[in-house]
C-alpha cells in the first residue's frame, strides 16, 4: 500500500507540475495578436512602433575612423566616416566583400552609405536588406 501511495504521489507532482508550466506561457500566448485582426493598439502607437523597428541601434567598435562606403564593398567610394564609439543606426544588413573574416555590411539608416559589420556591434539582430 505505501508504494501505491508513493506513485500516486509522484503521478499527482508530475501532472501538477506540467500544469504550472503549460500555464506559465498562457499569459504571453493570449496577449499575441491574431493574424487578420485589426490591432487594438492606437495609429500613433502602431506607426511610433513601426518607425522605432525601421532600425537598429549600434556603436562603432573600430580603434580608429571606420570609413562610410556607397557600396557594400571596400573598393566603393568613401562617402564619409564614423569615430570610434560613435553610435550609428542600422536599417538592414546585406552580404559584401570580406573585412577581416566577416563578409556583412550594414546600411546605415537616414543617411547614404554602408558599414562593415567587422567594426559595428549591434544591440538587436539587423534585418536583411
Amino acid at each position: 500500500m505505501g508504494q501505491r501511495n508513493k506513485q500516486a504521489r509522484t503521478v499527482l507532482a508530475t501532472a501538477a507540475l506540467g500544469v504550472g508550466l503549460l500555464l506559465q506561457g498562457a499569459p504571453a500566448a493570449l496577449a499575441q495578436p491574431v493574424p487578420g485582426e485589426a490591432s487594438a493598439a492606437a495609429p500613433e502607437e502602431a506607426s511610433a512602433e513601426s518607425a522605432q523597428s525601421a532600425y537598429v541601434q549600434g556603436v562603432v567598435v573600430s580603434r580608429v575612423t571606420l570609413h562610410v562606403r556607397a557600396r557594400a564593398t571596400t573598393s566603393a567610394q568613401v562617402l564619409g566616416s564614423l569615430e570610434p564609439s560613435e553610435k550609428v543606426k542600422l536599417s538592414c544588413q546585406a552580404k559584401g566583400s570580406l573585412v577581416e573574416g566577416n563578409n556583412i555590411w550594414y546600411r546605415l539608416h537616414g543617411e547614404p552609405g554602408w558599414v562593415s559589420a567587422r567594426f559595428v556591434h549591434n544591440y538587436t539582430p539587423v534585418r536583411w536588406c
